[in-house]
């Protein structure tokens, strides 16, 4: 009769080392996820969303200069509080490979930005202070999805191959270690078991809950949630009529927090198919579902540099330059690499629900460097319009990761099939008599990577993003305006939910689903800019 043994976390992670194997740590340490936080909002503050950040890096006096080009400082003639709120509304079409539709919604709201300027009396030039914080990027959304598969299933993933686990006997009595992370919960979990009958025969002796071939129904849920921010010190003078040069210092922090949560149920769960698990004295039969859970938390703190400058190139026009240096990231991580429940007939099994079954639990810290970003941008002025375009050139390639506790060799070397983007951003806003503003704008960031995935309709496409924007202001008085605008941001996306791997004792490799993603996100900001 098989055993299942319980391996500390410390032995387990000695087994997995001997073994040349790396703990499943690295849930978040990926290329995509790398390029993830390193992504943020074309725009901040509420006036420069509603023109989807055009016109900040050609300069201009707004609480968003610090974002886009400090040198844009400069330009103030008073000093200024703002602040705004902001409400996103994220929604996630899906699609089952080849047929199955699902809409998940999430929708949050957090302090958007709060500035303060300060303009120092000179008696010649200028001379502009700012402090203040900035919601960068937002992560929040949920795809849910569901469809019926008998092509494979999440517990084909976890069979051990041969050196990943080791039997023994014992008074009769097999006792089975199995070494890494997720085999080892999906063991403890009866997700699959081990068959002393098989083992005898020499055969392969672990089998799946869910028979190849066996039709299931899949239903899954996605959520990704937290945000990024930029507490940010800036400062900018006028070095020559109409020439000014800016700087600020930026601390960029935040959360990312990523669920998957796969839930598979026999469409036909009277059919007998051999599948058992011995809990001591107990036979489980009768498969009826099996929940996978896994979990991170990213905690991100940062550090860069961004200097600028601006001047009037002619009548009514001005040209900006940014330079950005890298940001250095440090990354604090939590995780829980699987959670899995098994229910059968007559009961069930779990693995990670009391608080001694951490050997999928742990802490892991690394560090991250992003690209430099180079930009430049124009505006014309001529009441009462105000029209404006920049460019950003990233190279991704150049993001890599470090850690002391293990190599990112293949993460680093993804990273460097990555490509360069020049991400742009246009806007124009109209400025009335009696100070009713009207501004719009658009801007597109492309995928690093050319092509991505293919969808189920056969188009192939990336994961690049256009943004659409809309605002207004209105004087409240000569020295309060209040200001509102909306940026909708469009984007494809594809989850696979488990890997496409070659069971043990098979030649060909799993067919897994895909699900297309279509994602819509409406940013609503509302604030105000006092002056004084």
């Amino acid at each position: 009769m098989p055993s299942r043994s319980f391996c500390s976390r410390l032995s387990l992670l000695l087994l997995v080392g001997v073994l040349g194997w790396f703990p499943s740590i690295a849930a978040a340490q990926t290329a995509d996820d790398a390029y993830r936080f390193s992504n943020r909002f074309p725009a901040v503050g509420t006036r420069a969303t509603g023109m989807s950040g055009a016109g900040g890096v050609g300069g201009w006096a707004d609480p968003s200069a610090p974002y886009t080009n400090p040198a844009g400082l400069g330009y103030y003639q008073a000093s200024e509080i703002s602040g705004s709120l902001s409400g996103l509304l994220s929604r996630d079409e899906s699609t089952y490979q080849p047929s199955s539709q699902n809409t998940g919604n999430n929708a949050t709201t957090r302090l958007g930005h709060l500035t303060g300027i300060y303009n120092v009396d000179t008696k010649q030039g200028s001379l502009v202070f700012a402090l203040g914080f900035n919601r960068t990027s937002a992560f929040d959304r949920e795809l849910t999805y569901s469809g019926e598969s008998s092509a494979s299933s999440i517990t084909d993933t976890f069979l051990p191959f041969g050196e990943e686990f080791d039997a023994s006997e014992d008074n009769g009595t097999i006792n089975i270690d199995v070494f890494p992370v997720i085999p080892f919960v999906a063991f403890q979990a009866g997700a699959i078991e081990f068959f002393n009958s098989r083992f005898q025969n020499d055969q392969y002796p672990f089998l799946q809950a869910v028979a190849p071939g066996r039709s299931i129904q899949q239903d899954g849920t996605v959520t990704r949630g937290g945000s990024m921010n930029e507490f940010s010190f800036a400062g900018a003078a006028e070095v020559a009529p109409d020439v000014m040069i800016g700087g600020s210092a930026n601390i960029s922090y935040g959360t990312y927090v990523f669920e998957n949560e796969l839930t598979e149920t026999a469409t036909n769960p009277g059919s007998s198919d051999g599948y058992s698990v011995v809990v001591g004295n107990r036979l489980l039969e009768g498969f009826r579902s099996m929940l996978f859970r896994e979990r991170f938390t990213s905690d991100l703190t940062g550090f860069n540099l961004r200097l600028g400058l601006s001047a009037s190139a002619a009548k009514h026009v001005r040209l900006g330059f940014t330079v950005e240096t890298p940001t250095w990231y440090s990354i604090d991580e939590t995780f829980t690499d699987a959670f899995i429940r098994t229910e059968f007939g007559n009961g069930s099994l779990t693995y990670g629900d009391d608080s001694d079954e951490d050997a999928a639990r742990g802490e892991f810290q690394y560090e991250l460097q992003t690209p430099w970003r180079l930009s430049t941008g124009v505006s014309y002025t001529r009441d009462p319009f105000l029209i404006s375009a920049d460019v950003e050139f990233v190279d991704w390639s150049q993001t890599s990761l470090d850690a002391d506790e293990t190599e990112f060799d293949v993460t680093n070397e993804n990273l460097e099939e990555y490509d360069y983007v020049v991400n742009w951003r246009g806007g124009i806003e109209y400025r009335s008599e009696n100070g009713l503003s009207l501004r719009t704008g658009i801007a597109y960031r492309p995928g690093a990577r050319g092509f991505d995935f293919t969808l189920a309709s056969g188009e192939e496409t990336d994961r690049s993003r256009l943004f659409l924007s809309a605002g207004a202001g209105v004087p409240l008085s000569e020295r309060l305006s209040l200001n509102a605008a909306w940026m909708q941001e469009r984007s494809k996306d594809q989850f696979v939910p488990y890997s496409s791997v070659t069971p043990p004792d098979e030649s060909e490799a799993i067919d897994v689903p895909f699900i297309d993603e279509d994602v819509i996100r409406n940013q609503v900001r509302v604030g105000f800019r006092y002056s004084f």
